[in-house]
């Protein structure tokens, strides 16, 4: 692997950049982040990045507009304007994004109100997290369980956190070829999907020889499991989590050129702050520099091929924002 010389003051420079972007984006009425009327996408990350950022005061307000708008009586995130269409089949995911987000601005009655309904969401069996709202035996993903994960881990959860550890390691055990793909998607009562056609293959596999894979779903992995080990004391929950983040290191070079690599960042960043495994440490860089050379002059981010709606560009930018600050922590703490 290359080594870089990117260090973790750029990477924190790089957070702030990016959290002064979304600053502009912030309405000086409700507070709400973007455009609330097409959906979750421009704000549901901003809580999280603005208190990663440091900026408290901002963050406070869009939970405020959170609160007031889209906080439902059971918990749920389903007030007006509406969640958008594009999470219909990933439900569970910016829940868990805002819980966590509001539980660091310590805004606990989102995050313990929004904990209580996304907790229903476990399969009481699997321990993954239904991705469809109205189908309990939706096909499950590691995406949503494992950030869903985190935002049990958050609000004191851990049992459900550990149910989740138990969805990863099934998901882990059944993977066929685990040198060369992740076959991510597990459906209950069929189990591990590694027969989806070609055509459709990438919302069901990330592959070591592939072009923009879903890449996200190793990184995240490796995350949730090394902060659900951190926070009980269980050391197998970092074995997993180095599984999970080996196939990063088979990855075409294309990887470090798409959005999508920034939760593999992440993933190894924290789990070189548990271990001190050096190897992993030179995979978080080299995703630091990544997104570092991704970064528009404004501070924001685009998604993969610069896409670049509002919407998107708002989300994007919140993610990485919070993700940097997770990764100079954990380049730091080890």
């Amino acid at each position: 692997m290359p080594t870089t010389t990117i260090s973790i003051e750029q990477l924190a420079e790089a957070k702030q950049r990016g959290a002064a972007y979304l600053l502009g984006r912030q309405s000086d009425e409700d507070g709400a982040v973007g455009d609330p009327s097409g959906g979750l996408g421009s704000y549901y990350k901003a809580p999280w990045a603005l208190a990663a950022a440091g900026q408290s005061m901002a963050g406070a307000k869009v939970v405020g507009w959170i609160r007031e708008h889209m906080l439902a009586s059971n918990g749920d995130i389903d007030g007006e304007p509406g969640r958008g269409p594009n999470f219909a089949r990933a439900y569970a995911y910016p829940n868990a994004w805002i819980i966590c987000g509001a539980q660091k601005l310590g805004q606990f009655d989102v995050a313990h109100k929004g904990a209580e309904f996304l907790m229903t969401l476990q399969h009481p069996e699997t321990g993954g997290f239904q991705t469809q709202i109205d189908k309990p035996d939706s096909a499950q993903d590691v995406m949503s369980a494992c950030q869903a994960g985190n935002a049990a881990i958050y609000t004191g959860h851990l049992d459900v956190a550990r149910g989740v550890a138990r969805f990863l390691a099934t998901v882990w055990e059944d993977q066929p070829d685990p040198e060369h793909a992740l076959y991510y998607v597990y459906r209950p009562g069929r189990g591990l999907i590694t027969d989806a056609p070609t055509e459709k293959e990438r919302n069901s596999v990330v592959r070591a020889n592939g072009e923009k894979q879903r890449y996200f779903q190793i990184g995240i992995a490796a995350a949730f499991l090394t902060k659900l080990s951190l926070a009980t004391g269980e050391s197998q929950h970092l074995d997993l989590a180095g599984k999970y983040l080996e196939l990063a290191f088979a990855c075409t070079d294309g990887m470090y050129e798409t959005a999508q690599v920034g939760k593999v960042g992440w993933g190894a960043a924290l789990l070189f702050g548990a271990t001190g495994d050096e190897r992993v440490r030179e995979l978080a860089l080299r995703v630091g520099d990544a997104l570092l050379k991704q970064q528009n002059d404004d501070g924001s981010w685009f998604n993969t091929g610069g896409y670049s709606i509002d919407a998107v560009t708002d989300e994007v930018t919140a993610e990485f924002v919070s993700l940097l600050d997770e990764m100079v922590q954990g380049l730091s703490s080890a």
